[in-house]
């Protein structure tokens, strides 16, 4: 068996690709990696088993310099750089070549923009179906907005120009209204938004009562900038947050999924600033309304109950004198039933009294004296028994005299 040195069979190789493989050919793959070098983009293009997403296939391939100006030129800059991104399903013309120190490599010649933007739409579609089987696209949507929206989580990259558009349209209105936002950095585009924005939304949930709502916003971009946000997991956890969501990444006619779970989606940055201007002066017009109705009731109010009450005063007036008349009559009658009664008992007392004088007046010892007695005693002391009688003096007292007798 003849024995081939590495050059020969790599040379060997390469002259069977340029046989067999002569023109460029359409092939559908992931992008699993992208870098720029030196105006080259390299790429690793992947496919993933169905059922779980497992790498089947893998291959480099390169855009030369040269060759990506040129797609510049043909396309949308900005739709080819939004295609040409990690994660993303491209369509690209290819050709194969086999380099004896480098190996295989295909040569990008073109990129099919429609395919990504179909494939994008196509897992769009999918993802809402989904959603709206579990429930979630009017959750967030269906909790009632606070009357006052100002105290604000804002999720946004620190230096979007979007960010830095809601904050002065926020800042400048003509009504004066104040607004606290906080900024909750995040990036805005690419394979990391996701996982940035659900690590946001984790955080200002700690903080659920320090804020009224939440705004994304970002600036203008490409379609398929808005990739990120048809990410099926972040589109779930938005709409299980339970402040009210305000929305606005940039895009004036296409929607993204995050666009049907959020509470309100506005087009621009710009756009959710002046919902939050116009939200607050609606709740200052009710107000004002509210004051002016309050204001009317109490006035009705006030009259009426003025009114009863002068009906009250009156009723009470008429009442009082009524009242008065009969406790003057009564008192005038208790006043002469008590002068009656008053004169009652004095003649009883007084004809008490002359029978007890008249019977002291009887038992007065002089009384007793005019009767013809008379009272013995001996020593100061009066003797009613001839036992008590003692030798000595003793005094016996008439009415009209004394006796002193002396006792052997």
């Amino acid at each position: 068996m003849e024995t081939l040195t590495l050059r020969e069979l790599t040379t060997f190789i390469r002259r069977v690709f340029a046989l067999n493989l002569p023109d460029a050919v359409w092939i559908s793959a992931e992008l699993g990696q992208v870098s720029e070098s030196r105006g080259h983009r390299w790429l690793t293009l992947v496919e993933k088993a169905v059922e779980d997403d497992g790498i089947t296939a893998q291959m480099d391939a390169v855009i030369w310099g040269g060759t990506y100006k040129k797609l510049l030129r043909a396309h949308d800059p900005t739709t080819l750089t939004g295609v040409l991104r990690e994660g993303m399903s491209v369509r690209l013309r290819v050709t194969a070549a086999f380099h004896e120190r480098y190996g295989l490599k295909l040569i990008v010649e073109d990129v099919d923009p429609a395919h990504t933007l179909g494939a994008l739409e196509l897992r769009r579609q999918a993802t809402l179906q989904r959603l709206a089987k579990d429930g979630l696209l009017d959750r967030n949507a269906g909790a009632p907005l606070p009357p006052l929206l100002q105290r604000l989580a804002v999720i946004s990259a620190e230096t979007a120009a979007g960010w830095a558009d809601f904050r002065r349209q926020l800042t400048e209105n003509v009504y004066g209204y104040a607004f606290r936002t906080e900024l909750f950095p995040a990036a805005m585009q690419g394979m990391q938004t996701a996982g940035e924005v659900m690590a946001r939304l984790r955080q200002i949930k700690r903080r659920t009562g320090e804020f009224d709502a939440i705004v994304i916003v970002r600036g203008g971009g490409a379609k398929t900038d808005l990739a990120a946000f048809d990410d099926e997991e972040l589109c779930r956890a938005l709409a299980a947050v339970r402040l009210p969501l305000l929305c606005g990444i940039g895009h004036e006619t296409d929607d993204t999924v995050a666009d049907r779970v959020v509470h309100r989606s506005l087009k621009t940055p710009t756009a959710v600033a002046a919902f939050l201007v116009e939200h607050s002066l609606r709740a200052e017009a009710r107000l004002l309304q509210l004051g002016r109705f309050i204001g009317d009731e109490v006035r009705t109010i006030l009259y009426r109950e003025g009114e009863r009450l002068e009906r009250v005063r009156t009723a009470l007036d008429r009442s009082a004198a009524f009242n008065l008349q009969a406790q003057h009559l009564r008192t005038a009658a208790r006043e002469e039933k008590l002068h009656a009664l008053l004169q009652a008992n004095l003649r009883l007392a007084a004809s008490g009294l002359e029978r007890q004088s008249a019977l002291l007046e009887a038992l007065r010892p002089e009384s007793t004296l005019e009767r013809g007695y008379a009272m013995v005693s001996q020593d100061g002391k009066l003797i009613t028994d001839p036992d008590q009688l003692r030798s000595g003096e003793v005094d016996v007292r008439l009415r009209r005299g004394r006796v002193r007798l002396i006792r052997k």
